[in-house]
C-alpha cells in the first residue's frame, strides 16, 4: 500500500529544512530547474511527426514538382512540430520547475545560515578552550 503525502502550501515542502541538522542541510542537493531532456525528446517527436505529415501533404498536393514541394512542406512541418512539442512540454513542466526554483532558493538561504553557524561554533570551540592564549 502506497500513501501519497499531499502538500498544502509551497512552504510545507521547505519547512522540513528547519528541522534538519546543519550537516544535513549542507549535504542537501539542489533540484533541477530545467526540463531540457524532456523538451528535446518532445521536440524531436514533434519534428518527426510534423515532418512526416508535411512531407505527405506536400507530396499529395504538389503539382508537377512533387518531390521539391514535399521537401519544403516537410521541412516547415518539422520546424513547426518541434516548436509545438517543446512548447507544450515546457508549459506542462513549468509548475514543477517553479516549485524546484522556490525550493532551491530556500535551500540556498538555509545552507548559508548553516555554514555561518558552523563557522561560529568552530571559532567558539577553538577560542574557549582551556590553555588557549590568543
Amino acid at each position: 500500500m502506497i500513501l501519497i503525502r499531499k502538500n498544502f502550501t509551497q512552504w510545507d515542502e521547505t519547512d522540513r529544512l528547519k528541522g534538519m541538522k546543519d550537516s544535513d542541510i549542507l549535504a542537501e542537493k539542489k533540484r533541477s530547474t530545467v526540463a531540457t531532456g524532456s523538451m528535446i525528446r518532445s521536440g524531436l517527436a514533434g519534428a518527426s511527426l510534423g515532418g512526416l505529415t508535411g512531407t505527405v501533404s506536400g507530396f499529395i498536393s504538389g503539382k508537377g514538382k512533387r518531390i521539391a514541394t514535399a521537401g519544403k512542406v516537410g521541412r516547415t512541418g518539422a520546424v513547426l512540430g518541434a516548436g509545438v512539442g517543446a512548447s507544450l512540454t515546457y508549459l506542462k513542466n513549468r509548475k514543477k520547475m517553479d516549485e524546484n526554483r522556490f525550493y532551491n532558493n530556500r535551500l540556498d538561504y538555509a545552507q548559508r545560515q548553516a555554514l555561518r553557524r558552523e563557522k561560529k561554533d568552530w571559532k567558539t570551540n577553538m577560542t574557549q578552550r582551556d590553555g588557549y592564549s590568543y
